[in-house]
């Protein structure tokens, strides 16, 4: 039986095809924000004007094996504090436009989080559990690509490093 398993792992895909899922941009990157407001008030969008960080979901539940999703962190801005949660995820993060800062959990109380600089092109792990933040100094758009395995993204926000997970009643 077990000279049995290459020959099937050969034939397998041959027999059951699988077909390409394709996600593209237009679906995931929000539009441009409105044009400034004029005096009169025309074109303002208070809403999209206060959304400073923005997660979607590019590849999720297409394999059992890994997933993809756009971080978007506008100028002056930071994500929260997070690590993966229950569900043991690697995360390879790929800085495909802009310059910003991964932080990671302080190695001692009272000391400033770890800081790693990542320009565009540059990729960073962040291994399971692992708290760290997505900062933004610059005054243009970073974007990151992250990408996890398993088949969807778990994402647990915190109060702060070490802190508790926000909930809902929290976020108020």
């Amino acid at each position: 039986m077990a000279s049995l398993l290459p020959l099937i792992q050969d034939i397998l895909p041959m027999i059951m095809p699988s077909s390409i899922s394709v996600t593209k941009a237009s679906d995931i990157i929000p539009p441009a924000p409105p044009s400034p407001p004029t005096e009169t008030g025309e074109g303002s969008n208070e809403d999209a004007s206060r959304i400073r960080v923005i997660s979607r979901d590019a590849v999720v539940n297409k394999t059992d094996s890994m997933c993809a999703s756009v971080l978007i962190v506008k100028p002056k801005s930071s994500s929260p504090v997070r690590h993966h949660g229950e569900q043991v995820q690697d995360t390879i993060i790929y800085a495909a436009s802009g310059k910003g800062v991964l932080l990671s959990s302080p190695k001692d109380e009272g000391d400033e989080p770890v800081r790693y600089d990542l320009d565009q092109g540059d990729f960073a792990v962040v291994p399971p559990w692992t708290e760290h933040q997505a900062l933004n100094e610059s005054e243009g758009d970073l974007l990151w690509v992250v990408i996890r395995n398993g088949p969807q993204p778990v994402e647990v926000n915190l109060t702060d490093w070490g802190g508790s997970q926000v909930t809902d009643a929290s976020k108020r």
